[in-house]
């Protein structure tokens, strides 16, 4: 009976801690910045998650076999982050047909709908932004917020409309 009771324990205890065979890489990126004023030291941070996953296959030449090759397929990328303008939420997500993004709003935590399409342009760093029809120019700053430009012709001026990236301020 003891015999039976330690294996017990012990087929308990090895299942319990085996590990998940997953193949992810998760890297988060806090960056404080300190605004020293007669008030105080006002102190943000911004924190920023990255997430890639690879999808692991077998070759197919070795199936049916014991030991079989793993063949390493291309790599997911996903930046979990969040823009704020106008009071709106917006997350960018990777089309799947082609190069470029997809500016989504973000409500209760889950993408909506989309507002805009974003396409790379041949200089690097720099997008289109199209929306409703009409395009504008668009770059991220040194700060990481998206700065999208436009023409206004009633004013005869460039406006520029800054997508904020969400800081957690501690």
């Amino acid at each position: 009976m003891k015999k039976v009771l330690i294996v017990f324990a012990l087929a308990a205890f090895t299942t319990g801690f085996a590990q998940e065979n997953k193949n992810e890489k998760q890297e988060t990126v806090v960056t404080k910045t300190a605004v020293k004023s007669e008030i105080g030291t006002d102190v943000s941070t911004k924190a920023v998650t990255k997430t890639e996953k690879q999808v692991i296959t077998l070759a197919d030449s070795d199936a049916n076999q014991t030991n079989q090759t793993m063949v390493m397929e291309p790599t997911n990328v996903n930046t979990d982050v969040n823009y704020g303008y106008d009071g709106n939420r917006f997350k960018f997500i990777s089309q799947k047909d082609e190069n470029g993004y997809r500016l989504m709003t973000v409500k209760d935590n889950a993408t909506h709908e989309e507002y805009a399409i974003i396409k790379p342009t041949s200089q690097q760093g720099y997008y289109i932004l199209s929306k409703d029809g009409s395009s504008s120019f668009g770059y991220f700053n040194a700060e990481g917020n998206f700065v999208v430009e436009r023409y206004d012709a009633e004013k005869d001026a460039i406006i520029s409309d800054i997508y904020m990236l969400e800081m957690n301020k501690n």
